[in-house]
């Protein structure tokens, strides 16, 4: 079974430094997944599912950059 890389990366509208150095840095969040899987719908759809798995179900964004490379290609 070919092998895939997902990248995941949620699109915010804007990353500002904090205005002071005690302020968060908003986080930006994003997923890199490594694995087999037969084409690369299957392989994206594993991808959300680490999503699902590291941020917690129905918390997947709005707007997100899915990167999908063939690893075997």
């Amino acid at each position: 079974m070919p092998r895939f890389e997902v990248h995941i990366g949620e699109i915010t509208r804007s990353i500002e430094a904090p205005v002071e150095p005690h302020e968060p840095t908003p986080e930006v969040r994003d997923v890199y997944r490594v694995g087999e899987a037969a084409d690369q719908d299957a392989a994206k759809d594993a991808g959300y599912a680490a999503w699902d798995e590291k941020y917690g179900p129905g918390k997947q964004p709005i707007s997100a950059i899915v990167n999908v490379t063939d690893l075997d290609g």
